[in-house]
């Protein structure tokens, strides 16, 4: 099993439940690229690493979304 897969699978699960403004999800998609390539390279199982990438760019998209509304909030420019 491909520790940098799970490890970025967990956290990109994690980062779409508790979103820190990106950090978390920018380290997701990260260790989710760094095992997809060792499972890439070894022939092994890309799927857990496959879906860390996808759900961490999931997550940093909508962490971008939700940094560029909170900056509208703050500068008075936000149509509510």
């Amino acid at each position: 099993m491909n520790a940098y897969a799970v490890a970025g699978f967990v956290m990109a699960i994690a980062s779409l439940l508790v979103p820190f403004f990106g950090f978390s999800s920018t380290i997701a998609l990260a260790l989710s690229a760094v095992g997809f390539y060792i499972a890439r390279m070894e022939k092994g199982q890309k799927g857990i690493a496959l879906s860390g990438v996808i759900i961490s760019i999931v997550s940093v998209v909508l962490a971008c979304a939700e940094n560029m509304l909170l900056l509208l909030h703050y500068l008075g420019r936000l149509p509510l």
